[in-house]
């Protein structure tokens, strides 16, 4: 069966970035404590996760036909027949996210959006209350994107149509009626890249390892214990 353009560039290095740093915080949240030296670049690659999920977004209405969020399947009824597929041991093909990984990419982007506002609140107040919250948010997406890379294998070894790897080389096999993309948009992924390595560069200039503050826009923040420092407070230069 003919293999064919699915997934344009910018949503693969979107993906794999996502990937990278949700990893990177996750273990860094899980293996370093809050008094350690390390501990902070938590808190900046959540703030990574936050500018990479803004690209995604606007990605999601003006990127190539399937990185649209109009081309996702979000009507319950498709996630349920979707459900009821996969336990008669059969899945439908689409060249688009499928029921299932449209309802999971969703999901990760709001429990994303609720870790990075969570955390916010928690450095801005220095109120531990929240961390409950903020570790609710973390388990919904290790949960879901657990199923979510379970259903891709099972789809894979179901249909061996490329899923697995259409997020390396942007392929799946052929769907009738489902028309490929015609372009990789190969310079809106290097401008991703960019942005990406632009941030990080900000950050880490705006990062002072001594006293665990980061200056955003003249706001400074207590990314971890300082004796001495509040949890947040402004400063005007």
């Amino acid at each position: 069966m003919k293999r064919v353009l699915v997934f344009d560039v910018p949503t693969r290095a979107f993906h794999w970035l996502f990937v990278i740093f949700f990893l990177t915080a996750i273990l860094l949240a899980n293996l370093t404590d809050d008094d350690s030296a390390i501990f902070p670049y938590h808190m900046l690659v959540g703030i990574m996760l936050g500018v990479l999920l803004i690209f995604r977004i606007v990605w999601g209405f003006i990127g190539s036909t399937y990185a649209r969020f109009s081309t996702f399947m979000l009507r319950p009824s498709q996630l349920i027949g979707y459900i009821r597929e996969v336990v008669q041991l059969k899945t439908t093909r689409y060249l688009n996210h499928n029921p299932a990984s449209s309802f999971a990419a969703i999901i990760m982007y709001f429990a994303t959006i609720g870790l990075l506002i969570s955390g916010f609140v928690m450095v801005r107040s220095g109120n531990d209350n929240i961390k409950d919250l903020h570790e609710l948010f973390a388990q919904l997406f290790v949960f879901t994107a657990i199923v979510h890379v379970f259903g891709v294998v099972f789809h894979q070894v179901r249909h061996r149509d490329g899923m697995i790897t259409s997020m390396i080389d942007g392929k799946k096999d052929s769907v009738i009626e489902q028309q490929p993309i015609t372009s990789a948009r190969t310079l809106s992924g290097l401008f991703l890249l960019m942005v990406v390595a632009g941030c990080l560069w900000f950050l880490n200039s705006n990062f002072d390892r001594d006293t665990r503050i980061l200056t955003l826009f003249g706001t400074e923040l207590q990314l971890g214990e300082n004796e001495g420092a509040g949890g947040y407070y402004d400063h005007d230069d």
